[in-house]
């Protein structure tokens, strides 16, 4: 890419969308939870653990969703594999109801204490007798699943660190030396063999349905934005409807509420042009954020602010098309790493967290672009293009984040068969980083969102993006 240029554009890809077909959208069946299942009982029996304890609470219902589709509304949950006998899920009193989503053939139990404060409390066992029937006993080895791991030089107490609730740790010591406990949060997450790192045809399909709803929201309310509007107001744009989200909506005005990150829309500030304006919302599979100067042309901005666009903006533009021609099968992240810090200097542009990170039905999953890492890039991985970029003094920001899938030519042969729409609108967003943004990405790249590498120079008039010459 030898240059950056305006150009003036209708985009094609959100303004006469290829049609969503929700009839061609899979559903997660009995055959695929047991499938997953049986991953995990393999992977346990080659570590030696006798049971698999997995966490999960609203926030952290991942792990547990992705071997039975229950995915935790109010209260707290375990699932519990032990070998030679089907699994258990552990609900409380709203959850029991709940658990007649799940396909696939697991035991109940009822364990009152996990619902909210002041529940019927009056029916169940203790968890103690719980975990006891489940066949736990001193000779057990558990590895338990929550949603972090830790490096052992954070802490020093000589044993693995386990981020579940501690009262659920205590009750297992009861019965199992604490030292039998192994945090397995890596049987998920891990960068190279984490089961949710390696998607199926029916996941990237419901995943691409996720992207392309996102950035279409995204699109409707960038181009509607209008001076005075407040974020509450612009936040009517997204059109929120009854899908979960994996995160808060972020539609953010100015350089306070912007610069705090993660803010949520507020009621009383207003937009007004020469304002840094941030949108962004996220379903479970893909995340779509645009952050950039609400102005109609570098004019609207103050003589201290001139110098965004050619020495701010482009060089990150630059990047993030270095960035997806670097998605390839068989680059290492930190390959990737190294040469978006050598290209635009992470630090000097107030990078702080890693340029780009995977991503499942929760937002972020763990993050291989980081310094000399080894984790090679291979079919099956949904990865976020997720970089702000921001100078403070004066204050600049920008943010380009889309999702995309890697797939080999028999994953997207898959992907095909199930969804044709699917398949098309990636195929048509393929063309159009080549064609348009001139970003020569990878026959194994499957952008996710409508707004892939879309860069929008002035967020008062969507006509106009970045593109390479």
């Amino acid at each position: 890419m030898h240059r950056i240029v305006e150009k003036k554009i209708k985009l094609e890809l959100c303004e006469n969308p290829i049609p969503i077909r929700y009839d061609e959208v899979p559903e997660y069946t009995a055959p695929d939870f047991q499938e997953r299942i049986d991953k995990l009982t393999g992977v346990a029996r080659e570590r030696g653990y006798s049971h698999v304890v997995i966490y999960a609470d609203r926030e952290h219902h991942a792990n547990v969703s992705y071997f039975t589709g229950f995915d935790v509304r109010f209260e707290e949950a375990l699932l519990v594999f032990a070998n030679g006998a089907k699994p258990a899920l552990i609900t409380g009193n709203e959850g029991m109801g709940y658990s007649g989503i799940i396909p696939v053939d697991v035991e109940k139990v009822l364990y009152q204490p996990f619902g909210l404060m002041g529940q019927p409390n009056d029916k169940s066992k203790t968890l103690l007798q719980i975990f006891r029937d489940r066949g736990i006993n001193k000779d057990s080895k558990i590895g338990v699943i929550g949603w972090k791991q830790y490096r052992d030089s954070d802490f020093s107490t000589g044993c693995s660190i386990l981020d579940v609730p501690n009262y659920m740790i205590e009750t297992l010591s009861l019965i199992v030396d604490r030292s039998r406990m192994e945090n397995a949060v890596d049987i998920m997450s891990d960068n190279d063999y984490g089961l949710r790192h390696s998607l199926s045809a029916k996941e990237i399909v419901n995943f691409e349905l996720q992207g392309t709803r996102a950035s279409r929201k995204v699109y409707n309310l960038i181009k509607n934005l209008r001076e005075g509007m407040t974020e509450i107001e612009a936040s009517e744009l997204l059109h929120m409807d009854g899908e979960p989200t994996c995160i808060h909506p972020n539609i953010n005005f100015g350089d306070f509420n912007t610069g705090l990150g993660l803010r949520s829309p507020t009621y009383h500030r207003k937009l007004r042009i020469g304002d840094i304006a941030a949108a962004g919302i996220g379903y479970r599979g893909s995340l779509v954020h645009k952050s950039g100067f609400f102005i109609r042309s570098m004019d609207d901005l103050p003589e201290e602010k001139k110098h965004y666009q050619d020495a701010f903006l482009k060089p990150y533009f630059v990047s993030v098309a270095a960035w997806y021609e670097m998605m390839r099968i068989g680059n290492t992240f930190g390959e990737v790493y190294d040469a978006i810090d050598s290209m635009l200097g992470l630090e000097k542009f107030g990078v702080f967290l890693n340029p780009g990170h995977l991503t499942h039905t929760d937002e972020w999953t763990n993050s291989p672009f980081v310094k000399g890492s080894g984790t090679k890039i291979r079919s099956g991985m949904a990865i976020q293009c997720d970089y702000t970029v921001c100078f403070r003094n004066p204050f600049l920001t920008a943010h380009i984040e889309d999702g995309l899938v890697i797939a080999d030519q028999k994953l997207q042969d898959e992907v095909k068969e199930i969804s044709p729409s699917c398949y098309r609108r990636m195929e048509a967003r393929r063309a159009f980083f080549r064609e348009i943004l001139n970003i020569q990405i990878a026959d194994e790249v499957l952008s996710m969102s409508d707004l892939g590498g879309v860069c929008f120079p002035y967020m008062a008039d969507t006509s106009i993006i970045l593109c390479g010459e």
